[in-house]
C-alpha cells in the first residue's frame, strides 16, 4: 500500500488477495503450472514470436490488442458454427476493443454478478 492507502498495482506482491470465483481460481492454478518459477505468464519472449524484436517482460499493448481481436474472431466463428449467431460479438460502433475497453467491459460484467461490486471494490 502507498502512504495514501492505495494498492500498489505493479511490481509488488499484493498483501490483499484478488477475489475470484472457484473456476477462475482453478484456471489460474493450471496456468501457474505452465510457467517456470519467477517468469511472467504472458512473457513477450515466449508468447509473441511473430512480433518479437528483443523485447522482454510482459506482452505489449499492441500484442494484447491483437489477441483481443483474434479472440473475438474465434468466438464469433464458434458461435456461428454451433448455430448461435445471437451470441456473436458485434462490431462496435465506437471502434476496436483494446485493452482499456476490454478491462472496463470485464469490470462492467463483474459488477453485475452477485457480490461483484464487493469484488471490484477489493481489487
Amino acid at each position: 500500500m502507498t502512504d495514501d492507502g492505495n494498492h500498489v498495482s505493479a511490481c509488488e506482491v499484493r498483501e490483499v488477495p484478488w477475489v475470484a470465483i472457484a473456476p477462475v481460481v482453478r484456471a489460474i492454478r493450471v496456468l501457474e503450472q505452465m510457467v517456470s518459477e519467477g517468469e511472467l505468464l504472458l512473457n513477450s519472449a515466449h508468447h509473441d514470436f511473430p512480433f518479437f524484436h528483443g523485447f522482454h517482460g510482459a506482452l505489449k499493448n499492441s500484442s494484447l490488442n491483437r489477441r483481443i481481436r483474434e479472440f473475438a474472431t474465434w468466438a464469433n466463428h464458434e458461435a456461428e458454427s454451433h448455430g448461435l449467431p445471437e451470441q456473436t460479438i458485434p462490431e462496435d460502433p465506437h471502434g476496436a476493443i483494446g485493452t482499456s475497453r476490454f478491462r472496463r467491459s470485464l469490470a462492467w460484467h463483474i459488477a453485475r454478478r452477485p457480490g461483484g461490486l464487493i469484488a471490484l471494490a477489493i481489487q
